[in-house]
């Protein structure tokens, strides 16, 4: 094994030799040998284990073998040491999902502080094959199943084409030791489920799977490629990308051959897994809208927009005589008096659909400015009656997320502006008005 490992890493991590490299470590059969393998290789390797206090007295004689192994191959040991259980209980998250975020950062901050070029983990071949089925499992994609990459940055996994059956023959012929963890025979975990009872089963019934294994990887991994390529062109000629997301063009999707194909591969970025629920959206019309935990997706016309979820409280503020400027989400409102000859013709020449103009005389403080409510409802200047703010925002083809962010300014119980976008007719200017209240947005 030692001489398929050096060439593998000839092959594809040659650059290593002249990097530091930091070796995650836990005692066990594969970190371990993947540390005396690049020991009796010359590389400049360095250890770092986590005791995450989780097995009584096996985590401390974990720490304790880690150590000594260091000492024997003379090499630097870092020992970081956790109460995982308490991380768990005030973050709200599994024990493995605690362990594993402090295991990741603590090995991220030693990178970063000790200058290790890499970081170097033991998964092997058997965690691939774990991994493809609880992939399969979850109804990954083409992307899902290919398993763990070789490399993620800096962290690097060398050991992944060979199996648990080779690196601990290894480790028997070459006299190594190593310690077991005892809550791997344990199945309440669905991986040491598959581990312990249902891979065995599929190995005898397929014995030639964990042979042709890797090179199956290397297939999906060149359809991967292939895919790629076919999406880079499709993001080409239907998407367009905005600051917030990105806008889907519906008529220049719909002559792809398959486009809810094309479609997944773009969405799953935001989000959204069920292609149902997403397809409803592409052929539905306008004003459905389903979200995802940072993404909202929905049909505005002739495009399907995806966009930043902002969950933004509600705003409600009071305007008096004694402010000029208020703020709210990342905008303001100045207010200002104006005296004039004649305030209609004042109007005329300073129109701004971002400013408003209002009689003086005819509108008092306080005025209030607040997020728009469904029911709401407007006396449109210019127009007869009123009209629900809803309808306006329609009608002036205001996106779903951007109503999130629209305020109006009302006097009493009168809805006197839907802020930059429609005034009402309450306050209206004429040209024998003489003293202007001017109210003006900026974003």
């Amino acid at each position: 094994m030692l001489t398929a490992f050096q060439e593998h890493l000839h092959d594809h991590f040659y650059n290593l030799k002249e990097k530091r490299l930091l070796i995650a470590i836990s005692g066990g059969l594969d970190s371990v040998v993947l540390t005396h393998l690049l020991s009796i290789l010359g590389y400049d390797i360095a250890l770092a284990h986590c005791n995450f206090h989780l097995r009584s007295t096996e985590s401390d004689q974990d720490e304790q073998f880690v150590k000594q192994l260091a000492d024997g191959l003379k090499i630097d040991c870092h020992v970081a040491q956790f109460d995982t259980l308490d991380y768990a209980r005030k973050r709200s998250v599994s024990t493995q999902m605690a362990a594993r975020e402090l295991r990741y950062n603590y090995f991220d901050d030693l990178c970063d502080n000790q200058n290790y070029d890499y970081l170097l983990t033991a998964h092997h071949l058997d965690d691939q094959i774990e991994t493809f089925f609880i992939n399969l499992n979850r109804g990954a994609g083409l992307n899902g199943l290919q398993g763990i990459p070789q490399s993620n940055g800096r962290v690097i996994r060398p050991l992944l084409p060979f199996s648990r059956e080779q690196i601990k023959n290894y480790a028997i012929d070459s006299q190594i030791s190593w310690r077991e963890d005892s809550s791997n025979s344990s199945n309440k975990y669905q991986r040491n489920h598959l581990r312990n009872n249902i891979l065995p089963l599929l190995h005898d019934a397929l014995p030639s799977l964990k042979s042709h294994f890797a090179q199956t990887l290397v297939y999906l991994k060149g359809s991967q490629d292939l895919v790629d390529d076919a999406v880079s062109r499709f993001r080409e000629s239907v998407i367009n990308t905005t600051p917030t997301g990105i806008n889907i063009n519906v008529s220049q999707l719909k002559t792809f051959s398959n486009p809810q194909a094309y479609l997944y591969e773009i969405v799953k970025a935001y989000g959204f897994y069920n292609m149902k629920d997403v397809m409803n959206i592409i052929n539905g019309q306008s004003g459905k809208r389903i979200e995802s935990d940072q993404f909202v997706i929905f049909k505005d016309r002739e495009r399907v927009v995806i966009e930043e979820l902002r969950l933004l409280r509600p705003i409600e503020l009071t305007i008096d005589d004694k402010s000029v400027q208020y703020r709210f989400y990342d905008s303001t409102i100045d207010i200002e008096e104006v005296n004039v000859v004649d305030g209609l013709s004042y109007v005329k020449e300073n129109h701004d659909k971002n400013v408003l103009f209002l009689d003086a005389a005819l509108v008092d403080y306080p005025l209030k400015l607040r997020s728009w409510i469904i029911g709401d409802r407007i006396k449109p200047l210019g127009m007869k009656g009123s009209k629900l703010v809803s309808d306006v925002l329609t009608d002036s083809k205001v996106s779903f997320i951007a109503k999130e962010k629209i305020v109006v300014l009302t006097w009493e119980d009168e809805i006197l502006w839907i802020v930059g976008i429609r005034s009402s007719r309450h306050g209206k200017v004429t040209s024998l008005t003489n003293r202007l209240l001017k109210i003006t947005y900026k974003i």
